[in-house]
């Protein structure tokens, strides 16, 4: 039997069958077979890159107005502050370097590029959602991206550019956003 692997035309025809053997009512695909599922996660991930790449200079130029923006620029530690002498930046600066470009600059959901995502940025500022949320979860998300833990894989993983410690930093920042305050332990 001669087989052409299918292109992305010919993966994308196939979405509409994924749902036909599927059962379960918690689970859209739990019937799927294991060559539907990696025909329907290959296509997600494809789609996701192809998404990923058209908000790139997006990204990039909200990135670019963010560090130049009066409200991304923080003092540096003073002489002998633990952070500096640890090597980690600090917290605010890294939200507003990274996070604020979508989650917003107070945890607002409002960030410049958070019109262009599906779903859209968690709300930081939330404090009915995040703070339920464990410190563990939370540092999961920032450290291995939204993906690990089911979310939008939109939410890059930030482990191999922040150390464990400035991770936690970040949780703890954002735990300062949340309306009502957050009450529990910090990271």
């Amino acid at each position: 039997m001669n087989v052409r692997p299918l292109g992305m035309i010919g993966l994308l025809a196939c979405l509409p069958l994924l749902a036909l053997g599927c059962g379960g009512d918690d689970d859209p695909f739990a019937g799927e077979s294991a060559t539907t599922r990696a025909i329907r996660l290959k296509v997600e991930k494809d789609l996701e890159a192809d998404r990923l790449k058209r908000l790139a200079p997006r990204i990039a130029a909200a990135t670019e107005a963010a560090a130049s923006s009066p409200t991304a620029v923080v003092a540096a530690p003073a002489e002998g502050d633990h952070a500096e002498s640890a090597g980690a930046r600090p917290a605010d600066e890294l939200y507003a370097q990274n996070c604020a470009s979508c989650h917003g600059p107070t945890g607002r959901g409002d960030g410049p590029l958070s019109a262009g995502l599906v779903p859209a940025p968690a709300k930081h500022a939330d404090g009915n959602y995040m703070n339920p949320l464990t410190n563990d979860y939370l540092f999961r998300v920032v450290k291995e991206g939204g993906a690990a833990v089911g979310k939008s894989a939109m939410m890059a993983p930030w482990g191999t550019s922040m150390s464990d410690e400035e991770i936690r930093g970040l949780v703890a920042h954002m735990r300062t956003l949340a309306e009502p305050a957050y009450e529990g332990p910090m990271p």
